[in-house]
């Protein structure tokens, strides 16, 4: 019932919302190869992750997921411990090459995460469609899994 009234919520706070805040928080004009190698630069400099968030603008439990991911009890974690690199599969059509890279976390659906060391190294991936449903997600829930991430963090890369 909790994901129910959250996802009408959202649904209705992007049909109120903005023409700029519509676009949605996958920009389909964003270079992800650029984007993840700033990550990964800031990411050696200061022993933080980088999160690929793999999803698209039409896609719900994308946008429920990117919601949480600004939540008060999830948004300190991940920005104390992560940079975030949002990337616009579009429909199916963008960035794939960039998924393919990382093993094509996207092939049981979006959105689909994968994090990085500031090396490069996949830690994690969402491959298996964990997220795919994060309609279903709560603030909890994502605070779990950024919570296990950051364990998972190779000792070189800790600060």
């Amino acid at each position: 019932m909790k994901a129910l009234a959250l996802t009408t919520l959202l649904t209705l706070a992007l049909g109120a919302s903005t023409p700029a805040r519509a676009q949605g928080p996958y920009d389909k004009r964003a270079d992800a190869h650029k984007d993840i190698q700033t990550a990964l630069t800031e990411a050696q400099a200061d022993g933080k992750l980088v999160l690929l968030d793999f999803g698209a603008n039409w896609c719900l439990d994308c946008l429920v997921l990117s919601h949480l991911f600004e939540d008060q009890t999830v948004h300190p974690f991940l920005d104390g411990n992560f940079h975030v690199v949002s990337i616009d599969v579009g429909n199916w059509d963008r960035n794939l090459d960039v998924s393919q890279t990382y093993g094509d976390p996207i092939e049981n659906g979006i959105p689909a995460v994968v994090i990085l060391a500031g090396s490069g190294d996949v830690i994690a991936s969402t491959k298996n469609g964990a997220l795919a449903d994060a309609r279903t997600a709560t603030a909890r829930d994502v605070l779990s899994y950024l919570k296990t991430w950051v364990a998972q963090k190779p000792a070189h890369a800790a600060r």
